[in-house]
C-alpha cells in the first residue's frame, strides 16, 4: 500500500503475532499519504515487549534512512528513546489499541507522536487542551457581546456558551440540610445556575423566603424562582433571588415594581383565562403582547421562553410547534435571549435522559437559545446536569471549530463505544468448552455472608458482612477497594465466594457510576427487544 511522492511518510508498525491480522487491517484503513509496513515481533503480545527488548530485536534490521518513523504499541511500557539511539529511527508509541491507527493518522501528525506517551493519550490530551482553549475563548467574548446577568453570571443573549439552570424541586418538602445538599451536587456538577421550585398552584410565600436566604447564605451560585405565584415571587425578591420564573399576563401586574430590576422569563401563558399557548401563532402572539406589557411596567430584563411542550404522538405535533416558536421568535426578536426547559421531553420518555439532554442541547444551541433548564425529580433524569453542561460545551465546541459535536475533547458516549476494541487471543492448541448458561450452586461460605448495595446518595458501595468475625458495614467508591478489605480481613474461605463477590462488587461499581439501580444477583443491564409483530 506504498503511496507516492515525496510528501509520503514511511513508517514502520511494529507488532506481535496475535495482533498481527488487525494491525494490517489498520495499515490498510490509513490515510494513502503514508507508506506503511508492518513488522512482527517474536511474541504473541507487543505489549509484553521492552524497550531493551525492542532495540534488540531491531538492532541490525533497521537502519538509518529505512524509515521515517517506527510505531509501536502505545501499551509498550518505558521510554522508547533507547530505540531510537540503537537504531537510529525516531520511535513512537502509536495507540494501545490497533483500530484507533487509523483515526489517530487521520487527524494528527505523526511526526508529533511521543516516545514515552501512547498516541491516543496524548492526542486525548491535546483535544482536551484546545476545547478548554475554544471554551476560554467564548467564555472572554461574552463580556464585549450583548448579554445580560443572572447574579454574578453572564449569559449571552446570542449563545454560545449556553448557561445550565439545574432547578431543585419540591424544596417545600425538603429540611434544610437535605436543601442544601441538593443545592451543592448541582453546584458541583456544573450548573451555572440553581432553581428552586415548590408546591405547584399552593402559595408558600414564607418557605419560599426562607429556602432563598438559606440557600445565600451558604452559596454564591446565582439562584432562581421557578414560580407563577404573585405573592411567592414577591418573598423571593425579598430574600435576593437573583431572576424570576414565570412572568405572565396573569401575575404582572402584581409584581412589576419588584422584579424591575432582575431578569425575568416570560412565558406565553395568561392565568386570568388559564390559557397555555400552544400553536405557533399562539405563542407568538401571546409571547409578544407579554413582552409589551412587561416593558410598559418598566420590566425591562427580559428573557423569553416559548415552553418546549413533552411529545406526545396522539396530540397535534406540539413538540415541533414550540421548536418552530423558539425559532421564530429568534428570527424576530434576536435582541432578547431565550430559555428552554428540557425536562417536558427528557422527563416523558422513557429513554436514557444522556441523550435526550444532549440531543436538546445541541438544538437548543442551533435554535439561539442562552439557557437551558434541567429538573432531576425522576430517577431516570439523574446526572442531566452533568449531562447538559456536558452538551452545552460540546455545542460551544463545535460552534468554535464550525464542525458537527463529534471528536471534540470530550463527550457523551457513556454506554456505547465509537468504535469496537477486540483483545486477541493465543488459542492454538487449546480445548475448547463450550459452558452451558445455567446457575451455579454452591454451599454457603462458613465464615459468613454478605449484603451488598450501592448508596448513591452518599456515592459509595456499602457491603454489609455477618459471621463469624462478627458484624460490619464496609464503605468504598471501587470494587477493588472493598474486596481488597475484605481479604484484608480474612472474611473469605471458599473460592466460589470469592469469584461471587467479585462479580457483584464490579456489578455494583458500574452501578454507582452510570446511576443505574442495583439489586444482587440480578442483571445490572436488561437489553430491550422489539415486540415480534407477524407480517
Amino acid at each position: 500500500m506504498r503511496a507516492v511522492g515525496r510528501a509520503t511518510l514511511k513508517i514502520l508498525l511494529l507488532t506481535g503475532r496475535l495482533a498481527e491480522p488487525k494491525v494490517r487491517d489498520a495499515a490498510r484503513a490509513c490515510p494513502s499519504s503514508y507508506d506503511l509496513e508492518v513488522l512482527v515481533m517474536p511474541l504473541d503480545v507487543a505489549a509484553l515487549a521492552t524497550p531493551r527488548s525492542i532495540a534488540s530485536f531491531l538492532k541490525g534490521r533497521i537502519h538509518p534512512g529505512d524509515y521515517d518513523l517506527i510505531m509501536v504499541s502505545g501499551a509498550v511500557e518505558g521510554s522508547l528513546k533507547i530505540v531510537e539511539e540503537v537504531v537510529g529511527v525516531r520511535t513512537v508509541k502509536g495507540p494501545k489499541h490497533a483500530v484507533d491507527i487509523p483515526l489517530l493518522l487521520s487527524v494528527s501528525d505523526p511526526q508529533r507522536f511521543s516516545s514515552d506517551v501512547p498516541a491516543d493519550l496524548l492526542l486525548e490530551r491535546e483535544m482536551r487542551e484546545s476545547a478548554k482553549r475554544m471554551l476560554l475563548e467564548a467564555e472572554a467574548s461574552v463580556s464585549s457581546r450583548p448579554h445580560i446577568t443572572v447574579g454574578g453570571s453572564l449569559v449571552p443573549v446570542e449563545p454560545p456558551p449556553i448557561r445550565v439552570i439545574s432547578e431543585v424541586t419540591g424544596v417545600h418538602l425538603l429540611a434544610e440540610d437535605e436543601l442544601l445538599k441538593a443545592v451543592g451536587r448541582r453546584i458541583d456538577e456544573g450548573a451555572d445556575i440553581i432553581g428552586l421550585g415548590f408546591e405547584a398552584g399552593v402559595a408558600n410565600p414564607e418557605k419560599v423566603e426562607a429556602a432563598v436566604r438559606v440557600v445565600k447564605r451558604e452559596y454564591d451560585s446565582p439562584l432562581a424562582l421557578d414560580s407563577i405565584i404573585p405573592s411567592e415571587i414577591v418573598a423571593g425578591v425579598d430574600a435576593g433571588v437573583d431572576m424570576i420564573m414565570s412572568l405572565e399576563a396573569g401575575n404582572m401586574s402584581k409584581v412589576a415594581s419588584k422584579v424591575q430590576g432582575l431578569p425575568v422569563v416570560v412565558i406565553p401563558y395568561d392565568s386570568r383565562r388559564r390559557f397555555f399557548a400552544r400553536t405557533v401563532e399562539d405563542k407568538l402572539r401571546l409571547l409578544e403582547a407579554n413582552i409589551e406589557r412587561a416593558y410598559r411596567m418598566n420590566v425591562r430584563n427580559i428573557v423569553v421562553d416559548p415552553v418546549l411542550a413533552p411529545v406526545n404522538l396522539g396530540g397535534a405535533g406540539e413538540t415541533f410547534e414550540s421548536l418552530t416558536a423558539y425559532r421564530l421568535f429568534k428570527q424576530r426578536r434576536p435582541e432578547i435571549p431565550m430559555l428552554m426547559g428540557l425536562c417536558n421531553v427528557a422527563e416523558f420518555m422513557d429513554v436514557d435522559s444522556v441523550g435526550v439532554n444532549a440531543l436538546l442541547t445541541v438544538l437548543a444551541a442551533e435554535l439561539g437559545v442562552s439557557m437551558v433548564l434541567v429538573v432531576e425529580k425522576s430517577v431516570k433524569a439523574a446526572g442531566s446536569t452533568t449531562e447538559a453542561v456536558i452538551a452545552s460545551q460540546m455545542a460551544t465546541i463545535a460552534w468554535k471549530r464550525k464542525t458537527p459535536p463529534k471528536d471534540l475533547g470530550l463527550s457523551l458516549l457513556l454506554l456505547k463505544d465509537k468504535r469496537r476494541v477486540d483483545m486477541p487471543l493465543d488459542v492454538e492448541g487449546a480445548e475448547v468448552v463450550e459452558v452451558k448458561d445455567k446457575p451455579a450452586r454452591y454451599p454457603p461460605d462458613p465464615l459468613g455472608i454478605f449484603t451488598i448495595r450501592v448508596n448513591h446518595e452518599e456515592k459509595v458501595i456499602e457491603v454489609l458482612y455477618k459471621g463469624v468475625k462478627g458484624k460490619t458495614l464496609m464503605k468504598g467508591k471501587t470494587a477493588s477497594s472493598i474486596y481488597g478489605e475484605i481479604l484484608r480481613r480474612g472474611m473469605v474461605s471458599m473460592l466460589s465466594h470469592a469469584f461471587y463477590l467479585g462479580v457483584e462488587l464490579g456489578k455494583a461499581e458500574e452501578a454507582l457510576r452510570t446511576g443505574k439501580s442495583y439489586i444482587q444477583e440480578e442483571s445490572l443491564f436488561k437489553p430491550e427487544k422489539p415486540i415480534n409483530i407477524p407480517r
